[in-house]
């Protein structure tokens, strides 16, 4: 996976190759890209355990039974993330994430910026990639979301609102719980599967 994501955030640009060598090549934990993956077999299980039969028996599968097209969203969907803490680490004035020093610490708040903004457009290509309009749509309302959420948490100080449970849940569903959801769901469209599922 770590592999995959290299790849896909490739450049000739040498400022962008070391802040995206320098994201990638800490070794987090993996944990969206791995509940997309889970989630991909468990629907496969599933169908197999029900009856159903895919339509999209064209697109290739891994030993696992996890489709091309699902291991390119759990990759897309590290992106995002990664993309999406590298912001918020300016946002944040942040100096270390997980005990190293953050990209805005290393290479300036505009490199980290712009870093981000790369990621987010490489994700987007390899999104396009998938030539599903329903995944597209799915994980752009997950940029979205990010968005909103950090808007929220900014704002949180300056609300009379921010103070409830629903504030918080809402905020923290839009920052962190989106991703997740909204990529299970596209690793569902992505393999045929009914919306019910």
């Amino acid at each position: 996976l770590a592999e995959n994501v290299k790849s896909l955030v490739a450049t000739d640009h040498p400022v962008l190759a070391t802040v995206a060598k320098y994201f990638f090549d800490l070794s987090g934990k993996r944990f969206r890209p791995t509940i997309i993956l889970l989630i991909s077999r468990a629907l496969r299980a599933h169908a197999l355990a029900t009856g159903y039969t895919f339509q999209s028996t064209s697109q290739s599968k891994s030993e696992e039974d996890i489709l091309e097209s699902q291991r390119r969203l759990a990759e897309i969907t590290e992106m995002i993330h990664t993309a999406s803490i590298v912001h918020d680490d300016v946002i944040d004035f942040a100096d270390t994430r997980r005990g190293i020093r953050s990209a805005n610490s290393q290479f300036g708040n505009k490199v980290a910026v712009l870093a981000g903004d790369f990621l987010l457009a490489r994700a987007s290509v390899a999104l396009a990639r998938l030539q599903s309009c329903d995944v597209v749509e799915l994980l752009s309302t997950v940029i979205e979301d990010l968005v909103r959420g950090e808007i929220m948490q900014m704002k949180a100080a300056l609300s009379s609102d921010s103070n409830s449970f629903n504030y918080y849940e809402t905020k923290t569903y839009l920052k962190t719980a989106s991703l997740i959801a909204k990529s299970c769901q596209a690793a569902a469209v992505l393999a045929d599967h009914p919306p019910h599922m």
